[in-house]
């Protein structure tokens, strides 16, 4: 039982990095998508493929992208570590069941045995 907790525990705190994880990549999308409004405010010519053509060179928005890959990167790993954890519990959990339930039919035939 004491696993079951301690796998337990995991997998909240693995739940709750997840969901800062989702936060912190939802906040980088937010900011990329400003950079680039900021870019295309900017832009003096009417021709999309110009100013298309400045917000991929301009460095805010570079690293702008760079931070929302850096997010997405850390929310999937985060994502397979909460899985991890849930398998590990769900497994814990059915063999703590198998045990509980298996247990009075033991004590039953060994009553008997020396």
């Amino acid at each position: 039982m004491q696993l079951f907790s301690e796998y337990v525990a995991w997998q909240n705190y693995a739940a709750t990095r997840l969901s800062e994880a989702e936060v912190d990549e939802t906040r980088a999308e937010a900011a990329q998508r400003y950079a680039e409004d900021i870019v295309m405010m900017g832009a003096t010519e009417g021709k999309v493929l110009i100013t298309r053509a400045s917000l991929s060179a301009d460095e805010q928005v570079i690293e702008a992208r760079s931070a929302v890959i850096m997010a997405y990167a850390t929310r999937k790993t985060t994502a397979v570590v909460y899985a991890n954890c849930e398998r590990v519990v769900n497994l814990v959990s059915r063999e703590l069941s198998r045990r509980i339930a298996q247990s009075p039919t033991e004590r039953r035939n060994n009553r008997w045995n020396p």
